[in-house]
């Protein structure tokens, strides 16, 4: 169970706690790569009957977890059992994902509302592509499967639908 698995089932997230949930911890770095803080990021399906995940969950470490590496290296991994404080819960429909740097690992979020920030894998070196190539297929399907626009749908004989294009408009 990862560490945001667990501040949602610690009982305050009710309807979150059991949804299906990815995961990992990452280093907020701004554009030119200077680390800023750490942060959990999870994409999550607020309902079993949903195709895609629908909502970007956003955690930190708790102020009053002890032993914190403060030396603000990217490589530094959490502490097992650090406690998380659930600081963004937003609905995918308001944030786009894009890989910023492959090389470096890194993610940039940016919000409907115009802020962006970037997100640098915090992994075990040995598994750090193997987590980003998880992202990278997650994004994919995200922005794959993803309409914005509404989809034409023409009736069949059988009564069946067919979709048949997107409009563009």
């Amino acid at each position: 169970m990862g560490d945001l698995r667990r501040c949602l089932a610690s009982g305050e997230y009710g309807v979150l706690k059991d949804c299906p949930l990815f995961e990992s911890n990452f280093m907020q770095v701004t554009k030119t790569g200077d680390v800023a803080n750490r942060v959990t990021m999870g994409i999550a399906a607020t309902s079993p009957d949903l195709d895609l995940p629908d909502l970007m969950l956003l955690a930190r470490p708790t102020t009053t977890a002890s032993g914190h590496c403060h030396c603000h290296c990217p490589d530094a991994l959490p502490f097992p059992g650090e406690e998380l404080q659930l600081f963004g819960l937003v609905p995918l429909k308001f944030a786009r994902i894009y890989v910023h740097d492959e090389s470096r690992h890194q993610l940039k979020i940016r919000l409907a509302n115009g802020r962006t920030f970037y997100l640098q894998l915090l992994a075990h070196p040995l598994k750090q592509d193997d987590i980003f190539g998880q992202w990278i297929r997650l994004l994919y399907r995200l922005r794959f499967y993803r309409s914005d626009a509404p989809l034409a749908y023409e009736e069949q004989a059988d009564g069946s639908r067919q979709t048949l294009r997107k409009n563009s408009s």
